[in-house]
C-alpha cells in the first residue's frame, strides 16, 4: 500500500514536471497565437477561432469521455491483458465515431458558416478543422493512457512539446509565405498530426497495445458505464466554455467580436496553468487512494494540492486584475485593448475555479460521474441563458460576465456536493492566511511603485520582484509551510545529496 508521503511525493514530482511542460507549451502556443492575431486581420483571426471551437466541440462529443475512463481504469487492473483491453475498448469506440463526426462537419461547413455566423468565407476553414476532429480524439486517448500509467514525461513530450512546436513551426512557414485564415488553419492541422504520430509511436514502443500475443480483456461495458455520463458532462463543459464564442459570432453577424474576446480569453486561462498541471497526476493518484479505502487521506491530499495551486496562481491573478490593458497591449496588440474590462471579469471566474481546487478530478476519482453530469448540465443551461441575455447588449463583456458567473456557481455547487457526500473541503488556514498577506503586500508594492515612478515595464518588473520576495516571506511567516512541504525538502536533500540547511535555517526563523 502506498503511503500518503509517497503520494505527496508523486504529486509534487509529477505536477512539477507537468507544470514545466505546461509553461513550455503555453509559452510556445502563446507566441503562436500572438503571431496569428497580429498577422491576420481581426475578421480572419475570428474565423480561425470559430473553426477551432467547432472542432473542439465535435471532438469532445465523439470521444465519449473514454479518455477519462482509460485514465481511471488502467491503475485498477494488474494483468497486461486487462490493461490492453481497456485501451483497445476505448479506441474501438471513440475513433470510428470521431471519423463520422469529422465527415459530418466537412459536409455541413458551407451551411454552418453561412446560416449560423453569416460568414460564408469561413467555410474552407471549417473544412480544414473537420480533419482535426479524429486527430484530437486519438490524441486524447493516447494522453489518457499516459495518465493512467501515472507517467508525466511522455505527456510533456507529446502534448506540451511536440504539439506547440509543430504548430508554431507551421505558423512560421505560413507567415513567411503570406498568412491567411485558410493557411493558418492548415498550420493548426499540422500541429495535431505531429503529436498524434509521436503518441502512436509511444504506444507501439512502450505499451503492449500492438502485441496481439498478450490477448485482451475487453471492458466496453465498464468504460461506457463510467464514461457515458462524462460524454454529456464533457459536451456541456465545452458548451459553457465555448458557447460564448459561438454566440458572439451568431449575434454579431461576423467574426470581429469573436477575435476581441479570444484575444483576452487566453490571458485569463493562464490562471488555470497550475490546476491543469496537477490535475493530470491528481486524478489517478486519488483514485488509487480511494480504491485502497483510505478515505481519511483523500481530504488531506485535496487540501495540499489546492494550496500549492492557489499559492502559485495568486500573483498571476493580481497582475491581470491591475494591469489588464497594458498586458493586452504588450501581447496581442493595442487593437485588442478594448477587452481590458472583459479580461478582469474573466480573471475573477478563473481564479475562483482555482481556489475551489480540483473538485472535478476528486469527484471523478471516486466515481461520482453522475454528479459531474448534473452539475455541468446546470452550468451549461445557466451559461447559455446568461450569454443569450448579455451578449446582444454588451458583446464580449457580456460573454465574460456569463463565463465568470458560471465558473463561480459551478465550483460552489461541486465543492458543496463533495462536502455533503464525502465531507471534504479544499480550503485551509494555511492557504487563507498567506493569501490575505500576499494580497496586502501586492497592493502596498503597487501603490508605492505607482507613487515613486510611472508604470513603465522596467518599473513593473522591479516591483513584481520585490513582491515575489515579500510574498515568499508571507508564506513562511503565516503558516503556508506544513509538514508535507518539510517532508519534500528533506526528500530533495536525500534524493540529490545536497545540503539545504542554510535555507531551512532561514525558513525556521521566519516560520511561527
Amino acid at each position: 500500500m502506498v503511503s500518503i508521503d509517497d503520494s505527496v511525493r508523486k504529486l509534487f514530482k509529477g505536477g512539477g514536471i507537468l507544470l514545466f511542460g505546461l509553461l513550455l507549451q503555453l509559452g510556445i502556443s502563446f507566441v503562436g497565437k500572438l503571431i496569428v492575431a497580429r498577422e491576420l486581420s481581426v475578421a480572419d483571426f475570428g474565423g480561425v477561432v470559430l473553426g477551432t471551437t467547432v472542432a473542439m466541440i465535435a471532438a469532445t462529443a465523439a470521444q465519449l469521455g473514454l479518455h477519462e475512463g482509460v485514465a481511471r481504469y488502467l491503475p485498477r487492473f494488474d494483468t497486461a491483458a486487462e490493461k490492453r483491453g481497456v485501451v483497445l475498448s476505448a479506441a474501438s469506440l471513440a475513433v470510428p465515431i470521431s471519423v463520422v463526426f469529422g465527415v459530418a462537419l466537412y459536409l455541413i461547413s458551407p451551411t454552418l458558416s453561412r446560416v449560423a455566423f453569416d460568414s460564408p468565407e469561413v467555410a474552407p476553414v471549417f473544412r480544414v478543422f473537420s480533419f482535426v476532429v479524429p486527430l484530437m480524439v486519438t490524441h486524447q486517448l493516447i494522453i489518457g493512457v499516459v495518465q493512467g500509467q501515472q507517467r508525466t514525461t511522455p505527456k510533456v513530450l507529446i502534448e506540451n512539446t511536440a504539439k506547440p512546436v509543430a504548430r508554431i513551426a507551421a505558423i512560421g512557414i505560413v507567415v513567411a509565405v503570406g498568412a491567411t485564415g485558410l493557411r493558418i488553419s492548415l498550420a493548426y492541422l499540422f500541429g495535431w498530426v505531429v503529436p498524434v504520430l509521436f503518441g502512436l509511436g509511444y504506444l507501439y514502443v512502450y505499451t503492449n497495445v500492438p502485441d496481439r500475443t498478450v490477448g485482451a480483456v475487453f471492458r466496453h461495458r465498464e468504460l461506457l458505464s463510467f464514461s457515458m455520463p462524462l460524454v454529456l458532462s464533457g459536451v456541456l463543459t465545452i458548451v459553457f466554455n465555448d458557447i460564448d464564442t459561438l454566440l458572439l459570432g451568431y449575434f454579431s453577424g461576423g467574426t470581429e467580436q469573436v477575435a476581441l474576446y479570444n484575444a483576452v480569453y487566453p490571458l485569463a486561462t493562464l490562471l488555470n496553468t497550475a490546476t491543469t498541471a496537477f490535475a493530470f497526476v491528481f486524478m489517478p493518484v486519488l483514485s488509487e487512494i480511494h480504491a485502497d479505502g483510505r478515505e481519511n487521506e483523500m481530504e488531506r491530499m485535496y487540501q495540499v494540492v489546492t494550496k500549492w495551486v492557489f499559492t502559485a496562481t495568486l500573483p498571476v491573478f493580481l497582475v491581470i486584475s491591475l494591469f489588464p490593458a497594458r498586458l493586452i497591449a504588450l501581447t496581442f496588440g493595442a487593437k485588442y485593448t478594448a477587452g481590458a474590462t472583459t479580461l478582469q471579469v474573466l480573471a475573477i471566474g478563473f481564479f475562483v475555479h482555482t481556489v475551489a481546487g480540483l473538485n472535478r478530478e476528486t469527484a471523478a476519482s471516486i466515481g461520482r460521474s453522475k454528479m459531474l453530469l448534473y452539475a455541468d448540465a446546470g452550468a451549461a443551461i445557466f451559461n447559455m441563458a446568461l450569454n443569450i441575455a448579455l451578449i446582444p447588449r454588451y458583446g464580449p463583456l457580456g460573454a465574460g460576465v456569463a463565463t465568470a458567473a458560471t465558473y463561480v456557481v459551478l465550483n460552489l455547487v461541486l465543492s458543496g456536493q463533495l462536502y455533503r457526500e464525502v465531507g471534504i473541503v479544499p480550503v485551509t488556514n494555511a492557504m487563507i492566511r498567506p493569501g490575505v498577506a500576499g494580497v496586502a503586500t501586492f497592493l502596498m508594492v503597487y501603490f508605492v511603485a505607482g507613487w515613486l515612478a510611472a508604470p513603465e515595464p522596467a518599473t513593473l518588473v522591479a516591483a513584481f520582484l520585490v513582491f515575489a520576495l515579500l510574498y515568499a516571506i508571507s508564506i513562511l511567516r503565516f503558516g503556508g509551510i506544513e509538514s508535507e512541504e518539510v517532508m519534500l525538502v528533506n526528500s530533495i536533500e536525500e534524493r540529490f545529496g545536497i545540503d539545504l540547511e542554510p535555507i531551512k535555517r532561514i525558513g525556521r526563523r521566519l516560520m511561527p
